[in-house]
């Protein structure tokens, strides 16, 4: 028997059909579906092996099997919670993992090029009003992602189970961690460029573009990741 197909051509391609209609439903992108994809079509398999195992042709087998999950809609319905969560978690995972690099990057420029770091940042010496304030929202910014990141991981891990059942909480930690990423790293850029523009060859170029290329992929990474964390938010009731 063909088991990728199904038992036979005829019931793998009814069962196709009607796990390309769940998975049309699905929110998420293809990665954070594919588990649940192909949990269903184990399961869908199996019954069809079991109908056709009492006597029924594959094509007949298939559509038994298929009337036994039910309607595609509230398949998907019943599994949008469950993808929301674990995209939401690898987001907040992916934030938390890559936050301190790129924070390492930028604090390594600083060093290299000799900006007078000696204390906490406000402490530096030299620095302008306006790169002050730039350093406070970045640190701000920072403190928004990882609160938001840890919220996310924690919502979606044991602490879920004592936690009131809500779908929507943790795609919506997961979009603020986002948003808080952009932020970070789109202040950082922006004081990258204050500083290329008011100094003279006082940023040493290697560390500076090396932080500035890890701010600018985590950036557009974390801005698609927030937006895909609102799109699934919103397909949750």
């Amino acid at each position: 028997m063909n088991r990728q197909g199904g038992t036979a051509p005829e019931a793998g391609s009814a069962v196709e059909r009607y796990l390309a209609e769940i998975t049309a439903l699905l929110p998420g992108p293809p990665r954070a579906r594919a588990g649940i994809v192909a949990e269903l079509r184990s399961g869908l398999l199996d019954a069809t092996d079991a109908h056709r195992s009492a006597g029924l042709p594959p094509a007949q087998a298939a559509l038994a099997a298929i009337r036994e999950f039910g309607d595609p809609a509230r398949v998907a319905a019943g599994f949008k919670a469950e993808v929301a969560a674990g995209h939401a978690r690898r987001v907040a995972i992916s934030l938390l993992a890559t936050g301190p690099l790129v924070g390492l990057l930028w604090v390594a420029t600083a060093l290299s090029s000799h900006l007078g770091v000696r204390a906490a940042p406000w402490q530096w010496a030299g620095q302008s009003p306006g790169l002050r304030v730039g350093i406070c929202l970045v640190a701000v910014a920072v403190g928004i992602t990882a609160w938001a990141a840890v919220l996310g991981i924690a919502t979606t891990g044991r602490l879920s189970r004592w936690l009131p059942a809500r779908p929507r909480r943790a795609p919506t930690a997961a979009a603020v961690a986002g948003f808080g990423a952009v932020g970070a790293d789109g202040l950082g850029l922006l004081l990258l460029a204050t500083q290329l523009a008011t100094t003279s060859g006082k940023l040493s170029p290697i560390p500076a573009a090396a932080a500035a290329a890890a701010s600018l992929a985590r950036l557009t990474l974390a801005r698609r990741a927030a937006r895909r964390c609102l799109a699934i938010r919103a397909s949750l009731t």
